[in-house]
């Protein structure tokens, strides 16, 4: 249901952009831990910022959070000198490298757009590209790290309020604040209350099952979308920026949390910027929405192209993201390893381009298919059948309930597969013969014994051709895999094989995902 939901959140909110009244349309960093010249587009009003570790995001996610003069906020709050705080103590010898540093930003304001440089010399200063009476827009910003959680001082803040003398004083979220909490959690409140004492606060919940319990005694992603919740669900307006958005939190309740990000943006003209290494997060905003990041060998940071093929990269550090196909046992594996032996060299796509599930019964397929739409997933998924599973209704049971046709292929014949292996072995020993390291003679000889052996037997065929299947392949000291294997790569290159329907649905697949 959350699948079907996103498309039309995305089309409303990418047509509500240009109303908002404030947007940061991007950001430039130049002398920055690292980083040169690098711009960083914001196109769509929620953006999720992936790559592997020290790619930048959270540099990224700081700079943005320099973009504005917030109303409210301290001289040091929300300014260079404090998010990027360099160590050059009085004495000693060790001291961070001290460049010049330049951050820029373009905005859409209700006065225009405008531009807006920090600079850093001697002390940070700003500019307005040689504009005059042009000051720094002032809009709401909200930054967290919801794996704060973690951090000792913030615990031992919370701690304190224990100990103070004065009672603390009691204010209760409101409606909305619980209803944004309540859409992500699986339980009812009846009240949470925000107690705050000298300058410290803490949220105090009832459950309408009775429970009732201080943050202190909350699970990790409990806290952490209470604390959302009350700190943004009524935002106007802001720039909302979160780090490690999805820390602490199940797939399921990052993809819903997500859901709401959007709906606000929308509904209170908010914009949104997370950093994240969550697929599910990703997968939540459209490809305008994703910005990945890149440090490579020589430690230049680049954003890439949001290709499907390189998500996998940007977060993990891998080659590329995966097609995954997922199939039923060893031998259809290796029927499929066999027509991508073929390919890959024709697509000029790397093997781990593919992930290749198996051991697991057909008829566990439909429950897969409906976990891997919940979680965002259904889309990098090809399901694959043996022929025995023809006319059988699984397919229309993996497509049940999803507007999308998830591509599901068949093993060639109506059989198992080894009945098919062993049938194409038959039709041409001459031909396999020297693919399997024998002479003509010496292949007939081996599939002749294993016919008269176990032809008579009471099995059906296919149970059968498994048995012989695994006495060639004993007589050939190899695998069955291998064999498997050897006839799928040697059919799939030949025009007039039954094999052929398996190759066009897998090389059509493959195009599919690579052009995401």
């Amino acid at each position: 249901m959350l699948e079907r939901r996103f498309p039309g959140l995305w089309w409303n909110l990418q047509g509500k952009k240009p109303h908002f009244p404030h947007f940061l349309a991007d950001v430039r960093l130049d002398g920055i831990r690292g980083i040169d010249d690098l711009r960083v587009v914001f196109d769509y009003p929620v953006s999720v910022i992936a790559g592997g570790n020290a790619s930048g995001k959270s540099t990224v996610l700081f700079a943005a959070a320099c973009a504005y003069r917030v109303p409210g906020a301290g001289v040091k709050d929300f300014v260079p000198s404090t998010l990027f705080p360099y160590y050059r103590p009085k004495t000693g010898g060790r001291e961070d490298d001290r460049r010049e540093i330049n951050i820029d930003f373009n905005y859409s304001t209700p006065g225009g757009q405008i531009s807006m440089r920090w600079h850093r010399g001697k002390e940070w200063s700003r500019s307005y590209h040689g504009r005059k009476q042009v000051k720094q827009p002032e809009r709401q910003v909200y930054l967290r790290t919801l794996s704060n959680l973690s951090n000792p001082s913030e615990v031992r803040g919370v701690l304190s309020m224990s100990r103070s003398n004065s009672a603390p004083q009691e204010t209760p979220l409101n409606a909305a604040q619980i209803d944004f909490a309540e859409r992500m959690l699986p339980f009812k409140y009846e009240e949470v209350v925000k107690l705050s004492s000298d300058g410290k606060s803490m949220l105090f919940a009832a459950q309408d099952r009775g429970a009732v319990y201080s943050e202190l005694q909350m699970a990790a992603g409990e806290r952490a979308i209470l604390r959302l919740s009350q700190e943004i669900a009524q935002l106007n307006g802001a720039l909302v920026l979160i780090d490690e958005v999805e820390a602490g939190l199940h797939p399921w309740v990052q993809q819903l949390l997500m859901l709401q990000l959007q709906q606000l943006a929308l509904r209170n003209n908010i914009q949104v910027i997370v950093t994240s290494h969550s697929p599910v997060v990703l997968d939540s905003v459209p490809d305008t929405g994703r910005i990945f990041l890149d440090r490579d060998e020589t430690g230049k940071v680049t954003v890439l192209p949001a290709y499907r093929d390189v998500v996998q990269d940007a977060l993990y550090g891998r080659s590329r993201d995966s097609l995954n196909i997922l199939c039923e046992d060893d031998t259809a594996e290796s029927i499929l390893q066999g027509v991508f032996d073929v390919l890959y060299p024709q697509q000029g796509i790397k093997a781990d381009s593919v992930r290749i599930g198996k051991d697991t019964g057909a008829s566990e397929f439909p429950a897969h298919a409906r976990a891997f739409r919940k979680f965002g997933q259904i889309h990098s998924f090809v399901f694959v059948l043996d022929g025995d599973k023809r006319d059988s209704g699984i397919e229309e049971k993996i497509w049940e309930g999803s507007r999308t046709v998830v591509p599901v292929l068949f093993i060639p014949g109506r059989n198992a597969p080894e009945l098919w292996v062993w049938e194409t072995l038959a039709r041409n020993t001459q031909v396999w013969a020297s693919e399997l390291g024998v002479n003509h003679g010496e292949l007939s000889a081996l599939m002749e014994r294993a016919n008269a052996v176990y032809d008579s037997a009471s099995d059906g065929p296919s149970e059968i051709a498994k048995y012989k299947l695994r006495s060639l392949a004993d007589a050939l000291r190899r695998d069955t895999t291998e064999i498997c294997r050897v006839i799928a790569r040697l059919e799939a290159g030949r025009r007039d094989s039954d094999i052929q329907p398996l190759v066009g649905g897998l090389e059509s697949a493959l195009l599919d995902w690579r052009g995401g």
